[in-house]
């Protein structure tokens, strides 16, 4: 039997994020008989590096030296080399700026790159290195089809759609609603739960300026917030005029399918998203969602079957959905139901992994059939 095949991925860091799990979860469901997987971040480390020490995955923290740094892509192309790396996984443009540059002075190794969500447009000068970069890229896939054809249109990359997927939650939890919210000790009254890192664009500020007016209609109603970042204590602040006990920060968790079954609804208030992991795992939980219509979130909640979709910036409407929800246990029902098998159809892992692999394949035989004409 042939040896693996090292494959080298790029990401920025091993930081708690919806681009660092997918590609550490990816990097641990390949198959060690075929690929051998090491990570190389250029922002630092993080708590995922346990994931992957677990996994016995090797990753390399190469950190970028501050301001430009000239001479990084010689240094982490030394480290592809150095490594026996056949191919190259960029997670995002800046690891493929690095990276695509990398994997030149490597010897020219194929490139694929997942592009998992950014501000656009960029300006002019990056928009113009990034068409640069896009003619270096063997294969540029996108997590969402309005990401991709927003690449395409702007930047000139050829992607497709490859959506994100995570393991099933009722696999790591199965326990009941009341069973969960026990083991929480969280109170018997409606609970709305919120994932991801606190950061401005996720906008837990507005779903905190909307919580009155919510719970005016939904009286006892709960805020649970799952997630750290920069804003911790801005919004610690924010939230200070709330009635104690009504939003709780339940920081950095490793339980989050628990954190899913206990909760009554699923809301996402980001104001942008590429394709929202959590949002899957709520769906993979079986958990009605609200969230708004931006980026791929029309292509996680089929609006009305597997939850609400409000127009993007509205938050009336993003409250008024909240609230039809959980006052409406027989359509939660419905819902809760629809979003498992949607994410049955679509979003498990064992998808993403496949089409990944069919992708690395197809790779390495064109760096097979290359070298062979040599």
């Amino acid at each position: 039997m042939s040896a693996p095949t090292s494959l080298a991925i790029v990401i920025p860091d091993l930081r708690v994020g919806g681009l660092q799990l997918m590609a550490v979860r990816l990097a641990r469901a390949l198959d060690a008989r075929e690929w051998l997987p090491r990570v190389y971040s250029f922002d630092g480390g993080g708590p995922l590096a346990a994931m992957l020490d677990e996994a016995g995955i090797a990753h390399v923290d190469l950190p970028r030296r501050p301001g430009v740094d000239a001479g990084y892509a010689r240094r982490l192309g030394a480290g592809f080399a150095r490594d026996g790396a056949a191919l190259v996984h960029c997670h995002n443009i800046t690891a493929l700026f690095h990276g695509a540059r990398a994997a030149r002075a490597a010897g020219g190794l194929p490139v694929l790159y997942t592009e998992h969500d950014r501000e656009f447009p960029a300006p002019w000068r990056q928009r113009l290195l990034h068409r640069w970069l896009a003619r270096r890229v063997d294969l540029a896939v996108a997590v969402s089809a309005a990401l991709a054809a927003t690449l395409e249109g702007q930047e000139g990359f050829h992607a497709e759609e490859l959506v994100n997927g995570t393991p099933d939650p009722r696999a790591d939890y199965a326990g009941s609603r009341s069973q969960a919210r026990a083991e929480l000790g969280w109170p018997e009254v409606p609970t709305l739960l919120a994932v991801g890192s606190l950061t401005p664009v996720k906008n837990h500020a507005g779903l905190l300026d909307l919580l009155s007016g919510l719970r005016a209609r939904v009286p006892e109603l709960r805020l649970a917030v799952a997630g750290d970042g920069p804003l911790r204590k801005e919004l610690g602040r924010r939230a200070a005029g709330l009635p104690a006990g009504c939003v709780a920060w339940l920081g950095e968790r490793d339980d989050v399918p628990r954190l899913l079954a206990a909760c009554d609804v699923f809301v996402l208030p980001s104001h942008s998203e590429g394709l929202s992991l959590s949002l899957v795992e709520a769906h993979g939980a079986g958990r009605a969602s609200v969230a708004f219509a931006v980026g791929g979130n029309p292509e996680v909640i089929e609006d009305g079957l597997t939850g609400l979709l409000a127009p993007v910036g509205r938050g009336d409407a993003l409250s008024t959905a909240l609230t039809g929800l959980l006052l409406d246990p027989a359509r939660r029902a419905s819902m809760e139901a629809a979003a498992r098998e949607r994410y049955l159809a679509v979003f498990t892992m064992e998808r993403m992994v496949a089409r990944y692999v069919a992708h690395f394949r197809a790779l390495r035989g064109q760096r097979a059939a290359a070298g062979s004409t040599r």
